[in-house]
């Protein structure tokens, strides 16, 4: 009688190449360090503390942005929802300026700001934009997917988080946003 083998569970030779290659040729900051579950653990906490520069390399950090209801959306300059989304973010910043709602975009790009820069160039968002090149914000919020958006109350606790592209003119969301500044 043969022995069983795992032959037939084995990576063809190619595929070993294939990802050893990418690990190779991608920086170590695009590799996933967060597992999808981790970011339904979020609501209710207080939001990770960050202190990130903008794209022209002003620092902002967490604590200047103390008592202020925050919606923080991390995007990739590559990603199409993302750009169809920042019409609609564009339109919240607006409707809730000088109400106590900052909104506050994320560019992880892996430290390639030139390709966020473009990005910016051609949406024009009309709120802050930060780069967060090493992945450390994106990472201790748990985003693994573009875009990613996150509530954060005027106590500093993350009330809810979006994955993917959303109307945020849209009546439903506003409403929400409406009752995280009373």
């Amino acid at each position: 009688m043969k022995t069983p083998t795992c032959e037939k569970t084995r990576r063809p030779a190619g595929w070993t190449l294939i990802l050893l290659a990418l690990g190779l040729l991608l920086p170590a900051q695009a590799l996933a360090r967060v597992a999808p579950w981790d970011i339904e653990k979020l609501p209710s906490t207080p939001a990770p503390a960050f202190k990130l520069a903008d794209l022209g390399g002003q620092v902002f950090s967490s604590s200047a942005f103390s008592g202020r209801t925050l919606l923080i959306n991390f995007w990739a300059p590559w990603c199409e929802p993302c750009r169809e989304e920042m019409p609609a973010l564009n339109a919240v910043a607006r409707r809730f300026q000088g109400r106590g709602l900052t909104v506050i975009g994320v560019a992880v790009d892996n430290g390639q700001s030139e390709l966020s820069k473009r990005f910016v160039a051609k949406t024009s968002p009309q709120f802050l934009i930060l780069h967060d090149p090493e992945l450390k914000m994106n990472n201790a919020f748990k985003v693994f997917a573009y875009p990613t958006t996150f509530l954060v109350d005027r106590q500093g606790k993350i009330r809810r988080y979006w994955i993917g592209a959303q109307d945020w003119d849209g009546r439903e969301l506003r409403k929400i946003i409406e009752e995280a500044l009373n």
